[in-house]
């Protein structure tokens, strides 16, 4: 098969995995709410992590004060600051990579996604070098079957991103949303458009 043939089944691949507005949409909201999820699972162990980092800077400013009543010395005084230290260290340091741990992941989502909105547009005005960087960032491989059909392996996170059933289940999801903010927005105003309740009546407030 001719490069260029290769390159034409390869271009018009990249057609069919380009997502709609509403898919991206739906797609960011799933997802989004997944993080949500997760965050919230994880509060309980963030608390915990405070709390300990709050001990610790406690129990440092009371070593100080005991060192300067004379009750700890130097030798005892160093080594303890250490371990403290230590100990703040791995706290803080798993504190922040908690937030920016689901700050990347959200970032990134969104970065894929808007790739992926307008991936096919983007490779068709590619030269052949920026379409082999297209090519390296979406695909880990890249096959022509003997039917003359391209067969893709993704590159993370696109395997997901691109999965029918993951953006069929986003838009399910998304519909299900839509449904109960439609219901939720019923029940709010299900009292609105009646007459006003003559004076004296109670309303059962």
């Amino acid at each position: 098969m001719l490069i260029e043939d290769v390159e034409h089944l390869i271009e018009t691949y990249y057609e069919t995995i380009q997502i709609s507005g509403e898919t991206r949409q739906s797609v960011a909201g799933m997802l989004h709410a997944e993080f949500d999820q997760l965050m919230a699972s994880e509060t309980k162990e963030l608390s915990r992590l405070t709390k300990d980092r709050d001990r610790l800077d406690h129990e440092r400013v009371k070593l100080l004060q005991a060192h300067y009543a004379g009750v700890v010395p130097l030798d005892l005084l160093k080594k303890e600051q250490d371990r403290i230290s230590a100990e703040l260290e791995t706290i803080n340091n798993r504190i922040a990579a908690h937030h920016d741990e689901y700050a990347a992941a959200r970032a990134n989502l969104e970065d894929s996604l808007g790739l992926l909105a307008h991936v096919a547009d983007i490779y068709r005005r590619c030269d052949d070098a920026n379409r082999r960087l297209c090519n390296q960032a979406f695909f880990t491989a890249i096959y022509i079957d003997d039917d003359g059909e391209p067969r893709v392996t993704y590159q993370r996170p696109y395997d997901a991103l691109c999965d029918p059933q993951v953006q069929a289940n986003a838009l399910n999801w998304a519909a299900e949303e839509k449904g109960r903010g439609s219901n939720r927005d019923q029940s709010g105003d299900s009292g609105r458009g009646f007459e006003p309740r003559p004076s004296g009546v109670s309303n059962g407030a």
